[in-house]
C-alpha cells in the first residue's frame, strides 16, 4: 500500500488520567490481588527453595533443607 492512499491516525480519546486508569481497569481488571498471609508465602518460599535445591544434589541439597528447618 502506498503512503498515498493510508489513512491518518486519528485518537479517539483523550490522553488524560482518567484514560489511562480506565484503560488499566480494562486490562487488569478491577479487583484487588488476593491477600496473602505471610505464613502462606513464606511456606510457599519454602518448597520452591527446597524443589530448586533437588537440582544442587548431595550435601549441598541436605545443607538448604537443614536451613529451611
Amino acid at each position: 500500500m502506498s503512503v498515498a492512499h493510508r489513512k491518518p491516525i486519528v485518537a479517539i480519546h483523550r490522553n488524560d488520567p482518567e484514560w489511562i486508569i480506565a484503560l488499566w481497569l480494562a486490562i487488569h481488571g478491577g479487583d484487588p490481588a488476593p491477600e496473602v498471609s505471610a505464613q502462606l508465602a513464606e511456606r510457599a518460599a519454602a518448597e520452591a527453595i527446597r524443589s530448586l535445591a533437588g537440582v544442587l544434589g548431595g550435601a549441598r541439597q541436605k545443607a538448604v533443607e537443614a536451613a529451611l528447618h
